[in-house]
């Protein structure tokens, strides 16, 4: 593949094979939307014979089913347009320049973050996008907004790990992003992750409720009859919203895995081409790829995680303030109600009057024999089971190598 010399105009357009996978994500998208549309209707529609009300007007099949796409395609359009602002609406952007009356950057330099953005546009024949810095620790890099005006977000964490040719490196993989036109279909499947976000903090939330719910009817006697109706209803909620949220991480990774390869590669070969540096794309990834403290759990389905240049989850303000993570040091509630009923009592000889007798050591072995024979297993399945989250970005040792491969071709 030619590589042109530095900073000269270059053409990207989607290929074919992009263009017929975006397209399958975005139908499978607008199924989503429909379902979930469909899920309310017809619950509405419950709760009104429920109460004895009745509606007036009787669909057909075909007029409900149009009625339902119509309504995904609208509601789709809008996630779109106002889907990535929404997901990072915790953060705390810094708009670097206004535009002029011409929508030009005011102030722009080529050794500037506005400035690479603008030189970079301009050899992609791409609508100018504006650039924002977010004050996060973590090396991210993603692009918000709609196709004509789109937002490229850095963190003060990339800029301080990036050389100057891989931080050219990031934001011409964006810009390629931009005119590979995958921007808004992307956009739509994060907007309906950060519901699945956000139904996980409920389903948490529910957990806490119903596990500390039945903890007191197991403990007080007259607890288990007051409790019953409560557990069952809470319980039935909590399996719902469950259900609901990993259906939608599901169907989402469904999605993702539609595109989401062939997009990032693309997008690294625009890259290349618009540097001319395929080894500075590669070193940008391995950089970044270095600075992730947790790839296990960073490479999971996440809405933030889906914009960026790499599986990199934001940690926003409000996860922080209002303790909803589950974080590193915290205690799993597992381990809280049911590992710790199993824990091991050891007898201090000094402090005790004499060995442990026969019966303590039984107690001991018998629960040494539970926890490592029932309890460990069953809290590794579990934890497993409640903390998966599809992949959103190709392996990155991949992409390295496709990049190496056309660094060689290119020195060839």
């Amino acid at each position: 593949m030619p590589f042109p010399e530095r900073y000269c105009y270059v053409a990207l357009t989607p290929n074919w094979r992009l263009r017929v996978r975006i397209a399958a994500a975005l139908a499978l998208v607008v199924g989503v939307n429909g379902l979930l549309l469909a899920a309310f209707a017809w619950s509405a529609l419950r709760l009104l014979s429920a109460s004895g009300r009745s509606v007036p007007v009787e669909l057909g099949l075909p007029l409900t089913v149009g009625t339902l796409l119509l309504a995904a395609v609208g509601l789709v359009a809008v996630q779109a347009r106002y889907g990535s602002r929404t997901i990072v609406s915790g953060l705390d952007l810094d708009e670097l320049h206004e535009r002029d009356d011409s929508g030009e950057l005011e102030g722009t330099n080529p050794q500037t973050l506005d400035g690479r953005v603008r030189r970079l546009a301009a050899q992609a024949d791409v609508p100018l996008p504006s650039v924002a810095v977010a004050d996060r620790p973590e090396p991210a890099c993603l692009t918000v907004g709609t196709q004509r005006s789109p937002t490229i977000v850095v963190t003060t964490g990339l800029l301080e790990r990036l050389d100057d040719d891989e931080l050219d490196a990031a934001l011409a993989h964006e810009v390629a992003h931009v005119a590979n036109r995958d921007l808004p279909v992307v956009t739509a499947v994060a907007a309906t992750v950060a519901i699945g976000d956000r139904l996980l903090e409920r389903e948490r939330k529910l957990r806490g409720v119903l596990a500390g719910m039945a903890m007191v009817a197991l403990f007080t006697g007259i607890g288990l009859l007051i409790f019953a109706v409560p557990i069952l209803v809470v319980g039935a909620l909590y399996l719902a919203v469950s259900i609901v949220a990993r259906a939608l991480l599901g169907l989402n990774s469904i999605a993702l895995g539609l595109f989401s390869k062939t997009r990032e590669f693309a997008a690294d070969r625009g890259a290349s081409r618009l540097t001319g540096e395929p080894a500075a794309v590669a070193s940008a990834l391995e950089t970044l790829e270095d600075e992730r403290s947790k790839p296990d759990q960073d490479a999971r389905l996440h809405a933030s995680a889906t914009l960026g240049i790499v599986p990199q989850p934001l940690a926003f303000e409000r996860t922080a303030e209002n303790g909803e993570g589950e974080g590193e040091g915290e205690e799993h509630w597992f381990d809280r109600w049911f590992v710790g009923q199993f824990s091991i009592e050891r007898v201090d000889k000094q402090e005790s009057d004499g060995p442990p007798g026969p019966i303590a050591r039984r107690k001991e072995r018998v629960k040494t024999w539970l926890r490592t024979r029932t309890i460990e297993p069953v809290r590794t399945r579990i934890r497993r089971v409640l903390a998966w989250r599809p992949p959103t970005h190709p392996a990155t040792e991949e992409r390295i190598e496709q990049l190496r491969t056309l660094e060689r071709r290119r020195r060839g």
